[in-house]
């Protein structure tokens, strides 16, 4: 599905954006979203339109009373641990309409992302094409994952960009395996993969106890405090097994073997500094990923507070963010990376890629039956129609936008009012200015026309 719209200068004011982007939902109609779409898809907005000229208002606090059943019925069936059939929420997809969004930035492809791609599509054949479930194969093959790394990372060197895309098959893979596993395993086969993954790291760096610290206090006190002390047991003792050599050639699962093989090559060419921030944002991601997977697999439904409080961490958006310096030939050090205004910029940035993921991603996990999902919890939490909790998301969104513009704003004062920040330092927080705003305007041409989220 394409979409037209409109790529607005990075230096523009932000003023004219926010007002174009927060336009009287009342009034909207769904040809003003400017859809080109497949026919099945073209059906839908059709129909959608159809009963949008029904109603006098748009997301108004009583929608039609046939909508308001069905989002009821659907919402009661969610508190139950069953698979939802796909003709009890048919009728909510017809009435869901995806909020406008202009992207308050552009962005360029590398001109070396063809290239690139093409590389790291061997890599993924190699680590993948015979391990996982061809589903999932032709799933993440074909549904334009590199179009976020060329276009997150345009002036990258050839190599480094290639990992990059590489990088973001790994995400993708352990994202969609995790998810089958909630679905067909049991705890322990789940717990096997982040134990041998968590492993890994501790054993690369026994030194940063940090990792080892982790492991026992990220947990919710909802969850079963006993597995989760056996499960940080497990972890040491297969730490104290492996030295960082045999973590480099373990072969156990394609996933840790591809993971090694993208952590090797990062970290031999990086500062031991960014190696371990690195390594401590991933770990943090994984046991995010670990826990939402944990709740999916007991049939627990997070609150909304919790789930907005982890969002970035279950979609390795962190982790995302944190490869800037890797791959794009920077450096910052930690004295400037958690600085203040770089700390703003890098959470309200991947706050506005997770929750745009979550109105895009919102129909395919409703059909899945899933409530980790913004606009599912929020319509649950409020009491309100899907559409309703989409436009309250996609103005959640807008808001965080205008945070990155003033981030952007107070990393430049940082940089011309502190004299001890290098010319090199200057430079990397340029490029993280680049890369951030990059992702978004990028993520949402991803989520426009990426085959992820389509519901089949």
């Amino acid at each position: 599905m394409s979409v037209s719209i409109m790529a607005v200068p990075i230096l523009q004011t932000f003023t004219s954006v926010h007002s174009a982007n927060c336009i009287s939902y009342r009034n909207l109609s769904c040809k003003a979203l400017e859809l080109r779409s497949s026919s099945s898809q073209a059906f839908r907005l059709r129909t959608c339109s159809s009963r949008f000229r029904q109603r006098k208002a748009y997301g108004s606090s009583s929608p039609s009373s046939a909508t308001t059943s069905v989002h009821a019925h659907v919402q009661q069936e969610m508190e139950h641990p069953i698979q939802l059939e796909r003709t009890k929420f048919q009728q909510v997809f017809q009435d869901f309409v995806i909020p406008k969004f202009i992207r308050p930035f552009c962005h360029n492809r590398n001109p070396l992302g063809e290239e690139a791609n093409q590389a790291a599509q061997q890599w993924y054949h190699h680590y993948f094409g015979s391990t996982i479930l061809p589903e999932t194969f032709e799933k993440i093959k074909k549904g334009n994952t590199p179009i976020l790394p060329i276009s997150n990372h345009p002036t990258a060197e050839l190599s480094r960009l290639e990992w990059a895309i590489e990088f973001f098959f790994f995400m993708f893979v352990i994202d969609d395996v995790v998810e089958c596993k909630t679905r067909t395993s049991s705890l322990e086969d789940l717990e096997e993969l982040f134990v041998e993954l968590m492993a890994g790291m501790i054993s690369s760096f026994p030194q940063y106890h940090i990792l080892q610290e982790n492991l026992n206090k990220y947990f919710s006190d909802e969850l079963d405090r006993r597995s989760i002390k056996d499960f940080a047991e497990k972890v040491l003792a297969r730490a104290m097994q492996h030295s960082k050599t045999d973590f480099d050639k373990h072969k156990a699962s394609a996933i840790c073997s591809a993971f090694s093989n993208l952590w090797s090559r990062a970290t031999s060419e990086m500062p031991e500094e960014w190696s371990l921030r690195f390594t401590r944002i991933l770990q943090e991601a994984m046991l995010a990923q670990f826990l939402e997977a944990r709740y999916l697999l007991e049939k627990k439904h997070p609150s909304f507070s919790m789930y907005l409080a982890h969002r970035k961490e279950f979609g390795y958006m962190d982790a995302s963010l944190s490869i800037i310096d890797y791959v794009d030939g920077v450096f910052l050090p930690n004295t400037l990376h958690y600085s203040s205004p770089m700390q703003q910029l890098l959470q309200a940035s991947g706050d506005v890629i997770c929750w745009h993921n979550d109105i895009y991603s919102f129909q395919k996990e409703l059909a899945n039956g899933e409530t980790h999902n913004l606009v599912i919890l929020l319509s649950k939490e409020k009491q309100i129609s899907y559409n309703k909790a989409a436009e309250l998301v996609n103005q959640m969104v807008l808001d965080k936008i205008e945070e990155v513009h003033s981030a952007i704003t107070d990393l430049r004062v940082l940089t011309q009012s502190n004299k001890e920040i290098t010319v090199a330092q200057r430079a990397a927080i340029e490029q993280y200015i680049v890369c951030c705003t990059s992702f978004i305007s990028s993520t949402h041409e991803f989520h426009t026309q990426s085959s992820r989220f389509q519901v089949v």
